[in-house]
């Protein structure tokens, strides 16, 4: 047979016998055998499979991620400004992970002298965390270095820590930075709803120093505003634009902030006002700002001369188009203050700049908006501007001025120089033993062992038994210089009001622990012996009516708050405020060592002073007062303007008058009497002024009190900055009189560690009163 292409043979193998052939098998072209069928279907069944596996990895990978729980954000201070040693608002911000909790935001920082301290939100009201969305909390923390790193953390409701952050200064962005902080004796003038702002005023300081400079610090938003009064401590004085009413709408929602801003001015802040064209809606009734006007809004009216508003700029240049001046203003009536510039024949014509005492602090009330045309245009803005606000001068002229020390700085040098059985060893003295020993343990040893004992390997004997010998008796020293108790100076001052008896304390306390002990400190504010209570609190001593917190020096060096955040402390376990910021848990203090602390608090009082006063031409007072008290007052002197007068001492329930039978001086020279200075200059003594080095805490006490009436820096030698709040030397003018007392065995205020108090036998106090008194005008 032959061979064809469709039937092939296989040729004979060499095992076949010859002439046999082997016909060969077709091949199936049509269709596969059964196993290759299978093998197929296999096949095919393993890729459908992997394409379903697949499938939802490759949804899951097209998909966004899951959302991750992080700190986004630490938004501090105003803008980003913010002061050390102040409270300070803050914002947490957060994004929600897979699951949705509720928890406590933890913030931790240094203070001054570089313990870590932890503030929290409130337990009371947890924050919100939901899943894949952005919350925010709000807190205040207390910054105490500068450079120092702040560490956030989130809890959940068994307080274990969900996620932490930890922040760091820096100029440059990023999302772990935030700004760098600003010195204590920096100046913070707020600024809220002006357009153009305050940026020229600032620039026409020449003074670069950051420690003495004044700066303008925006406020962005209404949200801004802090809910607490403690809030404002940074700020000198906050000023409001009425330009855009916008801005103050969403106030309406939220009446705790107004509020805060209303109890910071009457605890002493100075606020400034602008309101033209959009009165009616931010003074009008029921306006946001309608409680802080000093009278009473009527109506808009038109203004149409500028020569009030260029007499009170005190400006050279008149204002572009003056003669055709048409400025919207709103007219106020029933004015409660001194009216400084005004339109019309009489004040009560159309008064333009209203200065007003509320409370204990001051509300200037402009007329007109700074920045409407053609006032936005004139050069005399800045004088407007500078006359409004009471801007201080520039301290470019002061010599060696940002060298010096604040006031409280000085006081607390004061207070710890002032300890009865504490006694501090001098320097040279340390330097002299330090010196002695050392020529002990080296020239004294090898002198004993080789002449006296001969024998020099009697060393390893000597040598151990002069250090011991040495170290036991520098313990027995100190221990006899510094003692085995507890030891508390205190100065406090109570101002108050005593139109409404609301009253606010504010307390300094350095005291000495003998040995290494963690305090619980918490205040328990006193008047005259008797309990403080919050106004419109029933219950005295109510708990929320104090605010504690630590005080640090406000330059360099050991607890100077310039000084750099990699401050070492030997206490890695810090302290913790609660959230009310009335107490400190868990401060530490090592052995015989000192730590400041600073009370403030708020409370009402029941007419401590009867006083019917009435105010004569040229600054002169008639009438009497009774002190109801519950002490005895002494260095009594009743002020006013520019005048004061000596007033004897008053025991509980004694009346002083004041008629022509007495003689007033000066209010500088009695304060100078007051602090115990000598009045009467020695021939080429020059003038009286503040010893820089004195540690004496009543002239020092004196001077912070009325730091401008007695001449400010110039007097003092140094700025009183830090704790400014406490000059009432501007409420000498207008319709009161101040009168100054010392409490005579009155302990003031007291702290509490735990249930104990703070005290001991051998404590030093000094308590200031002043009483705002309202004069009745002369008919």
């Amino acid at each position: 047979m032959s061979d064809s292409p469709l039937n092939p043979t296989v040729p004979s193998s060499p095992g076949l016998r010859p002439g046999v052939e082997r016909r060969s098998t077709p091949l199936r072209s049509a269709a596969l055998p059964p196993s290759g069928a299978r093998g197929w279907k296999l096949i095919l069944t393993l890729i459908c499979f992997a394409l379903l596996t697949a499938t939802p990895s490759l949804a899951r990978a097209q998909a966004p991620a899951a959302p991750k729980l992080a700190i986004t954000k630490l938004k501090l201070g105003f803008d980003g400004e913010y002061k050390f040693g102040c409270w300070t608002p803050v914002e947490v911000v957060i994004q929600g992970g897979e699951d949705a909790f509720t928890g406590i935001v933890q913030i931790i920082t240094p203070d001054a002298e570089g313990v870590p301290t932890s503030v929290f939100t409130s337990a009371d009201r947890p924050v919100g965390v939901f899943a894949g969305k952005t919350s925010s909390a709000r807190l205040f923390i207390r910054p105490g270095q500068d450079g120092a790193q702040y560490e956030v953390r989130l809890l959940d409701e068994q307080g274990r820590t969900r996620i932490k952050k930890l922040f760091v200064p820096n100029a440059e962005p990023g999302d772990e930075f935030i700004p760098f902080g600003s010195p204590a004796t920096t100046r913070f003038v707020g600024v809220f709803g002006m357009q153009r702002g305050l940026a020229e005023l600032a620039r026409s300081d020449s003074n670069q120093d950051s420690a003495t400079a004044t700066e303008a610090v925006k406020i962005p938003t209404a949200a801004d505003l802090p809910t607490e009064w403690y809030g404002y401590e940074a700020f000198d004085l906050v000023v409001l634009g009425g330009g855009n009413a916008e801005l103050y709408r969403p106030l309406a929602a939220n009446p705790a902030r107004i509020e805060a801003l209303r109890k910071w001015v009457e605890l002493g802040g100075r606020l400034v006002i602008f309101c033209g064209a959009n009165a009616p809606e931010l003074i009008g009734p029921d306006g946001p700002l309608e409680s802080f006007v000093p009278g009473r809004y009527e109506e808009m009216t038109t203004l149409r001369e500028a020569q009030p508003i260029e007499g009170f700029a005190v400006a050279n240049e008149s204002i572009p188009g003056g003669a055709n001046l048409r400025l919207q203003t709103p007219r106020i009536v029933d004015v409660e203050g001194r009216i400084l510039a005004f339109s019309g024949q009489n004040s009560s014509d159309l008064p333009l700049v209203i200065r007003s005492r509320q409370g204990l602090g001051e509300v200037t009330f402009v007329a007109f908006d700074p920045d409407a045309a053609p006032l936005g245009d004139w050069g005399g803005r800045v004088n407007l501007l500078r006359q409004a606000l009471q801007w201080p001068a520039s301290d470019s002229q002061n010599t060696n001025y940002g060298y010096q020390d604040d006031l409280v700085d000085r006081l607390r040098r004061g207070l710890d120089a002032s300890f009865e059985g504490v006694t501090t060893a001098p320097f040279g003295l340390v330097a002299l033993l330090v010196i002695g020993y050392i020529l002990l343990i080296g020239p004294g040893d090898y002198f004993l062992v080789k002449n006296l004992l001969r024998r020099m390997e009697l060393t390893w004997i000597t040598f151990p038994l002069m250090v011991v010998g040495v170290s036991a008796a520098a313990y027995w020293a100190a221990h006899w210089m510094k003692g085995d108790s507890l030891r508390v100076n205190q100065v406090e001052f109570v101002d108050v009001d005593v139109a409404n008896g609301a009253a606010r304390g504010t307390v300094y306390t350095h005291f000495f622990s003998p040995r290494v002990e963690r305090y619980n400190l918490s205040l328990a504010p006193s008047f005259a012996k008797n309990p403080i209570s919050e106004p419109g609190r029933p219950d005295p001593g109510a708990g929320d009516a104090s605010l504690v917190a630590w005080l640090g020096a406000t330059g360099y060096g050991l607890d100077g708050m310039r000084s750099s955040g990699a401050q070492a402390t030997l206490f890695e376990s810090g302290y913790a405020f609660n959230p009310p910021l009335t107490e400190m848990t868990g401060l530490p203090v090592q052995e015989w060592s000192t730590r400041t602390l600073i009370g403030r608090w708020t409370g009402a009082l029941n007419e401590p002073i009867a006083a019917e006063l009435r105010g004569l031409d040229d600054d002169l007072v008639a009438g009497h007062l009774t002190n109801r008290t519950g002490v005895a007052l002494t260095d009594c002197v009743l002020m006013h303007g520019r005048y004061a007068y000596a007033l004897p001492d008053l025991a509980d329930g004694a009346v002083a008058t004041i008629d022509d039978s007495l003689q007033p001086t000066q209010v500088r020279t009695a304060l100078l009497k007051v602090s115990g200075k000598q009045t009467a200059n020695q021939p080429g003594s020059g003038p009286i002024t503040l010893d820089a080095t004195s540690t004496d805490v009543n002239e020092l006490a004196v001077a912070m009190m009325f730091y401008s009436a007695l001449g400010g820096e110039t007097y003092a030698q140094g700025p009183n900055r830090y704790q400014s709040f406490l000059d009432m030397t501007k409420l000498l003018a207008g319709k009161q009189a101040i009168l100054l007392a010392r409490g005579v065995d009155a302990p003031g205020s007291n702290w509490k560690n735990g249930d104990l108090p703070l005290a001991s036998d051998h404590d030093r106090r000094w308590v200031y009163y002043r009483f705002v008194i309202p004069l009745e005008e002369e008919e």
